[in-house]
């Protein structure tokens, strides 16, 4: 029992490729992140704040997520983030930043 209680309060560990960004619209195969449109790949992981999975009907817009890349540049894991997990981004580079391009884009 003190294992799972252990096990709860560890935060999560996202993978070092991944992106913070806004989920703006699901519109399936495709979401749409930061302003730009994107491919889910097929067997798309999506997990919800409790790390549980989620199928694709269950996304909902207007919440930060972090996503990871496959190589070619569809989505293949995303997570949606708790308020405490979120990475707070300056105004400055808010302001200055346009739409979100994946790393894998030309």
């Amino acid at each position: 029992m003190c294992f799972a209680t252990l096990a709860l309060a560890l935060p999560r560990q996202f993978p070092s490729d991944s992106y913070q960004v806004k989920l703006q619209a699901v519109n399936d195969p495709a979401i749409t992140i930061d302003g730009t449109t994107v491919q889910l790949a097929a067997g798309v992981l999506i997990f919800n704040g409790n790390n549980a999975t989620l199928v694709k009907s269950m996304l909902a817009p207007d919440v930060i997520v972090r996503v990871q890349f496959n190589s070619q540049c569809q989505v293949r894991r995303l997570w949606i983030l708790k308020d405490e997990e979120i990475v707070p981004v300056s105004f400055w580079q808010w302001l200055t930043s346009g739409s979100f391009t994946p790393p894998c884009a030309s």
